[in-house]
Formats: C-alpha cells, sequence, structure tokens
C-alpha cells in the first residue's frame, strides 16, 4: 500500500486547502494511506527534511510542494504506483 504524506503548518497560506485535499484524496483513493503532520504541534527532531509547506510525499518521495489540483496529484500518484508496479512486480 503506498502511503501520501502531507506536511503542513498551521501558519501556512495553503493551511485549508491542504486539509481539502487531503480529505478528497483519501475518498478518492481508499487503499491509499493518507496521513497529515501539522508541523508546528510536533517535535521538529521527528520530521524529514520538509523545504516547504505544504509538501506532498508519496512513500518517501516528493511529489509536490505547495498545493497541487486534485486531478494533477491523482495523475501522479497513479503514475508513480504504475512505475513502482513495472520496476518491482
Amino acid at each position: 500500500m503506498n502511503r501520501l504524506e502531507v506536511y503542513v503548518a498551521r501558519y501556512c497560506f495553503g493551511y485549508k486547502e491542504a486539509v481539502r485535499l487531503a480529505g478528497e484524496i483519501e475518498q478518492s483513493l481508499p487503499s491509499l494511506q493518507v496521513n497529515m503532520t501539522v508541523i508546528d504541534e510536533v517535535d521538529e527532531g521527528n520530521l524529514p527534511d520538509i523545504p516547504a509547506t505544504p509538501s506532498y510525499f508519496l512513500d518517501g518521495r516528493l511529489l509536490f510542494l505547495g498545493n497541487p489540483r486534485l486531478a494533477e496529484l491523482v495523475a501522479k500518484i497513479a503514475s508513480f504506483s504504475q512505475d513502482k508496479g513495472e520496476n518491482h512486480g
């Protein structure tokens, strides 16, 4: 199962949109594990190197800095999943 990690900060302009997108993608792709981390609520030592917020990572690989459109996010996840299947299966 692929895992989408969304890193946001409450003070970030794109916070509400990132929350909305995470919810939409979770409903659109139920086989995808979606985790949202609000970086100003966790210990910095427990975070990966996050260049900006919001940031979207799929299985540890950076997909987007900033909020993409839902269609872009779905397409990128599908493309990554297909590549992963071809390379490892």
